[in-house]
């Protein structure tokens, strides 16, 4: 099952402030990547994934296998 960015952000207890603080960037803009995640550059995504403690590509590239 795909969870999206903020989903995975909910299940880990991080609030949208939170995690524009560990990217660097303004809470509004962390607010439209949770709806057009396609919009992150790759460090930004990297940081995300390790604040998250989860693997890159369990946000970004999900797998299709159920």
């Amino acid at each position: 099952m795909k969870l999206s960015l903020e989903e995975w952000r909910r299940a880990k207890g991080k609030s949208q402030e939170e995690m524009a603080q560990c990217c660097g960037v303004h809470v509004n803009t962390y607010r439209r990547w949770e709806t057009n995640p396609g919009e992150i550059r790759v460090d930004k995504a990297v940081a995300i994934a390790d604040f998250l403690n989860i693997p890159l590509d369990d946000i970004f590239f999900p797998s299709n296998i159920t």
